[in-house]
């Protein structure tokens, strides 16, 4: 399912909505490919963002593309053209779990990883909601999955970058991703929902008969603090039935000296 966005939604490190079109010239396979740019997710020295496409239909990447050309990126959708754009999100949907999420060069209009952030499936999600967090994030001018998110945060020297992707209330997937000699992806979102589940447990209503392994946990506001440390707010709840009082985590991501990997420690969770 897809929603028409009529407003732009902006909040303090979140990279969202209408992509921009471009090109690429190769990717890791060295086959031609086009992608769409979520606009905004430019890394400091403006050289990357993030990306998406959809290699293996062509047929509606074609719609895609058209309805993209034809609309300016942030531009609000005319009322003659929804109907058009729903059936560009109806075309995206019924293929969507082979929509690929990437980080191109921008200058070079080159992608240089695809990404493989493990998803996580919903602990209370039913068979819908299930199969719509397997999916990777796209958006086109005035659509996008409903009930998603997307959050992009770049380190200040562009070696790395965080991407939060979140479904209602919980996480479809949340990775810090180097860019160095040897581009790698650290799922962050199994060690600091960990973190999180251990420090919500406490305060779960007497005789609840709550498990911290059935807490849907979400990130939100991803921001850097100093440094190499960075902090998020956590929604910690038990589907409709209960939610925690607000919580941050903050965590500390470190490159290898190699600039083969990330590392990350320093986990802090509280109010």
């Amino acid at each position: 399912m897809a929603q028409i966005i009529r407003v732009l939604l902006v909040a303090p490190g979140l990279i969202l909505l209408t992509p921009e079109i471009s090109r690429s010239q190769k990717d890791v396979h060295s086959t031609v490919k086009t992608f769409l740019v979520f606009p905004n997710t430019e890394s400091p020295d403006g050289r990357y963002a993030i990306a998406w496409g959809l290699p293996k239909h062509p047929e509606v990447w074609t719609k895609v593309r058209r309805f993209s050309e034809q609309h300016p990126p942030g531009a609000e959708l005319p009322e003659q053209d929804w109907k058009e754009a729903n059936e560009v999100a109806e075309s995206i949907n019924k293929v969507e779990n082979d929509v690929e999420n990437y980080i191109v060069d921008v200058h070079g209009e080159t992608i240089i990883r695809t990404l493989h952030c493990p998803h996580g499936l919903g602990v209370s999600a039913d068979l819908h909601s299930a199969l719509s967090m397997t999916a990777e994030y796209w958006a086109a001018p005035g659509i996008r999955p409903n009930h998603h998110d997307l959050e992009v945060l770049w380190s200040p020297r562009s070696d790395f970058v965080l991407i939060n992707h979140t479904f209602r209330w919980d996480c479809v997937s949340f990775c810090a991703v180097s860019l160095g000699e040897k581009p790698s992806e650290l799922d962050l979102s199994k060690t600091l929902g960990d973190a999180v589940r251990s420090f919500v447990a406490k305060s779960f209503p007497k005789g609840s008969g709550y498990s911290r392994r059935e807490l849907d946990v979400s990130y939100s506001h991803v921001r850097q603090v100093a440094d190499n440390k960075c902090s998020a707010d956590v929604k910690a709840q038990m589907g409709r039935e209960w939610e925690s009082d607000d919580v941050t985590v903050n965590f500390t991501l470190k490159s290898s000296n190699t600039g083969k990997g990330l590392t990350l420690f320093d986990i802090h969770v509280g109010p």
